[in-house]
């Protein structure tokens, strides 16, 4: 039970925490403009304090995959430690700023570390945590909410499906 529970917790995490990380290939030789950009992306990631950031999601997707699942809770330290060695913000800063650095240039992602600073882009990046823990909830609550009627429209593909196989067998 705890193997297929830490494997929907693996899951769970990864694709919540994954702020846009697609993969990025390494660039072998960067241009002035590449540095230029690459280093934008390092401040705005700064500014945005993103290293909170991951730290508080991490915390709160671990607690709510405890919450869901008591079972778990002894192993809260080790899921943390895991968690925090390969989804920390040690571990992906610079991945960050390759992504943040491939979809902005230089001078948006200077505007975007100006506003940051500003009083309500410190507020932003103080909420972004809750933020987003608050919408899985919601998202989630939803789910649940109708998961009557996926459970129904499964029962109906896989009605449909098994139909469509016996009439080829048929033939």
């Amino acid at each position: 039970m705890i193997k297929t529970t830490t494997k929907s917790l693996l899951l769970t995490a990864a694709l919540t925490l994954s702020f846009p990380l697609y993969a990025t290939e390494a660039v072998k030789t960067e241009t002035p403009a590449q540095s230029e950009t690459i280093l934008a992306a390092h401040t705005l990631l700064k500014t945005m304090k993103m290293d909170d950031t991951y730290k508080k999601m991490i915390q709160n997707i671990t607690t709510m995959q405890i919450k869901q699942n008591p079972q778990l809770e002894p192993l809260k330290p080790t899921m943390m430690a895991f968690f925090e060695k390969y989804m920390g913000w040690d571990a992906l800063k610079d991945d960050m700023a390759k992504v943040y650095a491939n979809n902005y240039t230089a001078k948006e992602l200077k505007e975007l570390n100006t506003f940051y600073q500003t009083p309500v882009g410190q507020k932003t990046v103080e909420l972004m945590p809750k933020i987003a823990a608050e919408g899985m909830q919601v998202g989630q609550a939803k789910v649940t909410e109708h998961m009557g009627e996926l459970q129904e429209m499964i029962q109906k593909e896989l009605i449909r499906i098994q139909a469509e196989k016996e009439s080829i067998i048929a033939k």
